[in-house]
């Protein structure tokens, strides 16, 4: 084969050559990197992922509500019980006498959302009554308007089908035993999903139930109940019922309360004629009336009410207390006003003997 004469070898001189040889190794480059960039948005993939797949998990607990109660109970394990009710477990404090001798308890009904919010006023009657021989058993009633719950975003159907999954593979014998704390808080989470859809009333109802049980199983007969103004039509509404009148001694009356303090501590929720009618309907309750804030108009309206118809209901023993004046309550202060006035009223009104539990 004749060789061709006129062509020339390809020279590395060549600047155009160069060119070509450069641009091929760029493109061989990119081409050869593609992978690894492929490799690393996959891997920032699976982080934001993992990321969306864990902010969907099932939170520790129902509710920030249920959340605060736990945490209440394991700080005060000494004091928390959790109560049965048939709309699940409640939780309450339960504060043992320090004294030789105990007189009986004061059950404090409050209408707050949690133990921890809960006025100084009140928490340094809990904390500090057993001092002096006076039990304490606090328990929070339902409030008035319940709080809205936000929805909890759903996790996605792969996740949901992937837990099915893990489920179905996981024996009985493998899952690690709930411990009673689990037990409580679950208990208390489903009250708390449920108790939305149950009236008030209701509730209050079963939950003075679940708190005069505890006590009747300790022997513990001689009741003093504090209820605010919010909670005190409701919760008279279910005790009242329940006392009975002594005909031998009408200073004395059978249970399951001796006598009754009335904390007006909501002013925006003041008792009207026919709710105070209601609970000042028994004559031989001793009744203490607490207001707080300072004597302004609508509050001296509503303190000339109160004696007006415990008046006319023929109460035998109203007292009205008004502590605008007083130095402020705290939690530690154990010789503050009102707890001397509140404890001194118990003594005289309601002072019983501790009965000892007959042994089996």
């Amino acid at each position: 084969m004749p060789l061709a004469r006129n062509q020339k070898p390809i020279s590395f001189a060549n600047p155009s050559g160069w060119l070509l040889i450069t641009l091929i190794f760029m493109i061989t480059n990119v081409y050869s990197q593609e992978p690894e960039s492929d490799k690393q948005q996959s891997n920032e993939q699976q982080v934001e992922a993992q990321a969306s797949n864990s902010s969907v998990e099932a939170a520790p607990y129902a509710s920030r509500a249920i959340r605060d109660k736990t945490l209440i109970a394991n700080a005060l394990q000494d004091e928390s019980i959790w109560l049965d009710t048939e709309y699940g477990k409640i939780l309450a404090l339960h504060r043992i006498t320090e004294a030789k001798s105990t007189f009986g308890v004061l059950v404090l009904l409050h209408a707050a959302e949690d133990p921890q919010h809960w006025p100084p006023a009140l928490e340094n009657l809990r904390a500090n009554l057993p001092r002096y021989g006076w039990e304490t058993l606090a328990l929070a009633m339902p409030p008035q308007t319940p709080m809205s719950i936000p929805a909890r975003p759903s996790s996605s159907s792969s996740s949901e089908h992937n837990s099915e999954n893990i489920d179905s593979t996981t024996n009985d014998n493998d899952k690690p035993n709930q411990t009673a704390e689990n037990n409580s808080v679950s208990s208390a989470s489903s009250s708390s999903s449920s108790s939305a859809s149950i009236s008030r009333e209701f509730l209050i109802s079963a939950y003075i139930d679940a708190a005069i049980t505890y006590l009747s199983q300790k022997n513990q007969f001689n009741v003093v109940v504090l209820t605010d103004n919010s909670s005190a039509y409701y919760s008279l509404g279910k005790l009242l019922p329940m006392i009975k009148d002594n005909q031998k001694d009408p200073n004395t009356i059978d249970g399951p309360l001796q006598a009754l303090i009335i904390a007006n501590l909501q002013q925006q929720e003041p008792l009207t004629k026919t709710e105070l009618e209601s609970i000042f309907n028994n004559a031989q309750l001793p009744v203490m009336d607490i207001f707080f804030a300072a004597d302004y108009s609508e509050q001296q309206t509503a303190r000339n009410l109160h004696r007006a118809v415990a008046m006319r209901q023929k109460l035998n023993d109203y007292q009205q207390l008004k502590l605008n004046n007083q130095p402020t309550v705290t939690e530690t202060d154990f010789q503050s006003f009102l707890l001397g006035r509140v404890r001194g009223f118990m003594q005289k009104k309601a002072s019983g003997v501790e009965l000892k539990k007959e042994e089996d």
